[in-house]
């Protein structure tokens, strides 16, 4: 028997008599009583597995990431820390999709205590309301960037049928309104669109002082919309959709030019 099998079947043995229970008088507490003991069974099993039982692919990772953290610590200084060791200021506040495909150093270089990091299946504000909510209201950054990207995963299942999904994963795709059979960038931006719209009404009165600046973008990596591969489109500010009008808008022109970063010690 393999070692740390034998304290999952005792514990699996023990629980027999409850479940047996169970069949007889589903009482919401027996059932409590089951899922607590279930799940000791999963820990203990867990806690038993050796190195030679850890998925090579999972293994490969966590020495990449622990490499790579190691170089980080190497290459940055405690006085690259500094401006933010002791509290946030960010410029953006940033809602994105959780696609492994996106992530900040396509448009940010330096993202750290630059860009307060909002991420979802799909891009939308329904299902992270209360953090973008702390990035504008609470640490007050002018600008809501919203990035949607080419080929997204949560857009072709909203425009599909979604129905043996599970119910946390339906209850966002519920969120997205695109056309069915519609899942090409036309979705995307039209998404994109709607969250503008969304994060406009919610934080109306900032938007129209001044204090705030929405911003929807499209992470471009299959240059469906030719402009370029990896290119950040900009395609609505304050809901002006318009490609001319944005054109003309310095908020637009400004990403299109130059400008030296603040230097970091390292």
């Amino acid at each position: 028997m393999k070692k740390g099998i034998g304290p999952v079947l005792l514990m699996l043995m023990l629980a027999m008599p409850v479940w047996a229970a169970e069949a007889s008088a589903p009482a919401e507490a027996d059932q409590e009583r089951i899922r607590q003991v279930v799940k000791e069974v999963l820990r203990e099993y867990a806690s038993s597995l050796g190195p030679k039982h850890l998925n090579a692919d999972a293994r490969g990772l966590m020495q990449n990431l622990g490499q790579d953290n190691r170089n980080f610590m190497r290459t940055h200084k405690p006085a690259y820390f500094k401006p933010f060791v002791d509290g946030q200021r960010p410029r953006a506040t940033v809602l994105t999709c959780a696609d492994s495909r996106v992530h900040s150093h396509a448009f940010d270089a330096t993202p750290d205590g630059d860009l307060f990091m909002v991420r979802n299946i799909g891009n939308q504000i329904a299902t992270a309301e209360g953090s973008i909510e702390y990035g504008v209201n609470h640490l007050h950054t002018p600008v809501l960037l919203i990035v949607g990207h080419s080929a997204c995963g949560a857009i072709k299942a909203a425009a599909g049928d979604y129905s043996g999904e599970s119910g946390p994963i339906r209850n966002e795709l519920d969120t997205l309104q695109v056309p069915k059979g519609e899942a090409g960038i036309n979705s995307v931006v039209l998404n994109v669109n709607n969250q503008v719209k969304r994060a406009m009404a919610k934080f109306e009165e900032k938007v129209i002082s001044g204090e705030l600046i929405v911003v929807g973008a499209v992470y471009d990596f299959r240059d469906d919309l030719k402009q370029g591969q990896g290119k950040l489109v900009i395609v609505n500010v304050n809901g002006e959709t318009d490609a001319r009008k944005l054109a003309q808008l310095e908020i637009v022109q400004a990403t299109e030019q130059a400008a030296p970063r603040p230097r970091r010690s390292y």
